[in-house]
């Protein structure tokens, strides 16, 4: 039955939530309490072609990547195939005949090809988008994509996906050079942002340099506790401006609070009870 007001253009995001919540808390080395049917419907959602961001949708390379690498990270990895149909041979589209092409759709799927045994395909094809995304790095460092309005997020899906699985460590002077993007880039009072500082920006930096930076860089551990020390100030901020793009801007709450939490680092002291994935 027809309603009458607007309806919002990213709804629902069924798969697409439960798949990048997941990702993030396990990337961040979260303890995650998935509850079994969860997972299972995770699982049944990626099929030959792929996984769409809901029932009903069509299958995307960005979903089904980030479905398969949380899979594969808590041990019900199903393979890579249903990403073949997205692979252009140079990168991987986010469907096919797009206009256009996505940088965090192929860190992504990096990640997800990353979680792979090694194999003339799939090394193959982690050497291809790794290329492609260090082309695509922006003379200052950072890298941008469509489906956000800040570059933080962009910047931190490509550093760690390089970081964790870019060939024979190819991409480390881009990673070093993302890393000193996002130095260079924090506020004066420790945030980050596009406009002003954010929580989900700040996260996502925070993130990023907690896994891509050099272990025992000054610099760096410097940078964090300011970062931490502010996202806890930010936290529960009730202004933070939608900032993912689709049709119009949207934003998915419990993906960004899974990035707040993981970066702030009381998702790992709290354990599977701190977020509830349903």
């Amino acid at each position: 039955m027809a309603r009458p007001g607007p309806v919002p253009c990213a709804s629902p995001i069924t798969v697409f939530e439960r798949a990048w919540v997941l990702g993030i808390l396990v990337r961040a080395g979260v303890p995650v309490g998935a509850p079994e049917p969860v997972l299972t419907e995770l699982r049944a959602a990626v099929g030959p072609s792929g996984a769409a961001t809901a029932p009903g949708l069509p299958a995307d390379a960005d979903t089904t990547a980030v479905a398969l690498y949380a899979l594969a990270r808590l041990g019900r990895a199903p393979g890579v195939g249903p990403l073949a149909g997205f692979d252009t041979g140079r990168h991987f589209c986010t469907w096919p005949g797009e206009d256009g092409a996505s940088l965090t759709t192929n860190a992504h799927v990096l990640d997800a090809l990353g979680e792979q045994p090694s194999g003339p395909g799939v090394t193959g094809a982690r050497r291809r988008v790794t290329e492609w995304l260090v082309e695509r790095q922006q003379p200052d460092g950072r890298w941008e994509d469509r489906w956000h309005a800040s570059a933080c997020y962009a910047t931190y899906a490509v550093l760690l996906a390089l970081a964790d699985h870019a060939p024979d460590g190819t991409a480390r002077a881009a990673v070093e050079r993302g890393v000193a993007w996002l130095l260079d880039t924090q506020r004066p009072d420790g945030s980050w942002g596009l406009w002003h500082g954010t929580a989900e920006e700040t996260a996502y930096a925070v993130l990023a340099l907690a896994g891509a930076g050099r272990s025992g860089d000054a610099r760096i551990a410097a940078a964090l506790a300011r970062g931490r020390r502010r996202l806890s100030e930010l936290d529960g901020c009730d202004d933070e401006p939608a900032l993912w793009h689709d049709k119009d801007l949207y934003r998915p709450t419990q993906i960004v609070r899974a990035a707040v939490l993981a970066a702030s680092g009381r998702a790992v002291e709290a354990g599977p009870t701190m977020i509830r994935i349903a």
